[in-house]
């Protein structure tokens, strides 16, 4: 599996693209990368650990990992805070994925369009893919995602 500064390269090929067109006589489609969006669950644990820590945290050095990625120096190898407070709550996880695929079933049925069956297609082949060697013997987490 090749990964590119502990990207798996996988999940690159998995990034959605958004339709655009261009303008001008001669119009064509194109498409541009974008990255999914990632909210901040404002009633999730970790925003409740940062508020309920916020005069400490404002005060004191004690930031495990204090920028987007650390490839070396101490840290480097830590997750951050806030990633940790969201592994505990390991059986909400599980719901809330269950809660996506019920989704997809919902969305995904006899009589959707071509190109919402094409793009779940595609998406639940690349998830399985990387299900699938992340759950092998082989991984032992070869890569940070």
């Amino acid at each position: 599996l090749w990964t590119s500064g502990n990207v798996v390269l996988l999940l690159l090929r998995s990034m959605m693209t958004v339709r655009g067109w261009s303008r001008g006589p001669t119009a064509s489609q194109i498409g541009k990368p974008a990255v999914h969006i990632a909210s901040v669950d404002l009633k999730g644990k970790a925003y409740e650990l940062l508020r309920q820590n916020s005069s400490s945290l404002l005060m004191e050095d004690i930031y495990k990992n204090p920028g987007p990625l650390q490839f070396q120096g101490p840290g480097a190898d830590l997750k951050p805070i806030s990633l940790c407070v969201e592994d505990r709550d390991y059986m909400g996880r599980i719901k809330q994925l269950q809660e996506y695929l019920e989704k997809v079933k919902n969305i995904v049925k006899p009589g959707c369009s071509q190109d919402v069956l094409k793009a779940a297609l595609s998406s639940m082949a690349h998830v399985t893919e990387l299900l699938t060697i992340m759950s092998s013997p082989s991984y032992s987490g070869q890569a940070t995602i």
